[in-house]
């Protein structure tokens, strides 16, 4: 049985996590979250309130699509003295190979993919974020970077429902450890005309021999 654990990057997106391994936070997938968001303002010594989070949300814009700025883990699985914090992720919607690593550490049945839901029923998506049902209008945009760059402006593919993104770059099941690599990103389109706080999970789907 192949396990995996999820890791974020908050040092240097240009260094593999086999490299340096200390460039990378674990995600306790029971108690941490993603924070998308506009600017770092009350958000990086604690769990921010509702309140910090719409005040630091991205602003639509009525002629041009906008890409969510910052993207932060809240970390309670490492926190000291029961005082929770953020970190930045580096290099999440550039041109960075090592932003989100799925590391597993034995073979697997089928290639690993990253989907995006509702919630872990994996069965809607609703949301606006989402595409309000439609797939292809997801504002959830990815690309695996396991073998390369993403490349300069990068735009993706949408995650949602059915659209995935393959994690081994489409080379089929693991044969055996290997740490995965993808780039994500946030993008409103231009004048979308609902505002929202939304949250959604990520998914990474694979089965085992």
């Amino acid at each position: 049985m192949a396990d995996l654990t999820f890791l974020v990057n908050y040092v240097d997106a240009a260094v593999a996590y086999a490299t340096t391994p200390a460039d990378y936070i674990e995600v306790d997938l029971v108690n941490d979250y993603l924070i998308w968001s506009e600017s770092l303002a009350d958000l990086m010594t604690h769990e921010p309130t509702v309140e910090e989070l719409n005040e630091n949300a991205a602003i639509i814009d009525e002629s041009l699509a906008v890409t969510v700025a910052k993207c932060l883990l809240m970390d309670y699985s490492h926190n000291v003295g029961g005082s929770y914090y953020t970190h930045l992720i580096k290099g999440m919607s550039d041109n960075k190979r090592y932003v989100f690593c799925f590391s597993f550490d034995d073979a697997t049945a089928t290639e690993p993919q990253l989907e995006a839901w509702d919630d872990d029923g994996h069965d809607s998506i609703d949301l606006n974020v989402l595409g309000a049902g439609t797939p292809n209008d997801t504002m959830v945009k990815g690309v695996c970077t396991t073998n390369a760059l993403p490349g300069a402006g990068w735009t993706g593919s949408p995650i949602a429902g059915s659209n995935v993104i393959l994690l081994n770059a489409g080379d089929g099941a693991l044969s055996g450890a290997k740490d995965l690599y993808a780039n994500i990103k946030i993008v409103i389109p231009a004048a979308y005309s609902v505002p929202a706080a939304e949250n959604f999970i990520l998914t990474v789907r694979h089965t085992y021999a």
